[in-house]
């Protein structure tokens, strides 16, 4: 099956276990946040991957990146809200419901 007819639950799936180069750069330029938020969680990441996903614009993303093992690229994240530091499965993720995100927008 090609990547680009997967479905993105299918793609985090895939980006959280794949060890191929060119799946794995398929994936880092993909538009959903949980999908490439799912490649910076992937043990077998490459590095030059990690380091772009370190520096993704999205918080979400770099904020997972530079909890990585094996990054060396650090960023300090001051008081990141509570849906960067979530620790929850990325596929089946619905945000709007959460209560620590409730609790932190009172």
């Amino acid at each position: 099956m090609n990547l680009s007819t997967k479905t993105i639950d299918e793609l985090i799936d895939l980006a959280l276990r794949t060890t191929c180069l060119d799946e794995m750069l398929f994936l880092q330029r993909n538009p959903s946040m949980n999908v490439r938020r799912a490649l910076a969680r992937n043990r077998n990441l490459d590095d030059k991957i990690l380091r772009m996903l370190t520096y993704d614009p999205v918080q979400n993303v770099s904020y997972m990146a530079s909890q990585h093992p094996k990054n060396s690229y650090k960023r300090d994240f001051e008081e990141p809200r509570p849906c960067v530091t979530c620790d929850k499965d990325e596929k089946g993720l619905y945000c709007e419901s959460c209560p620590n995100l409730t609790k932190y927008s009172q």
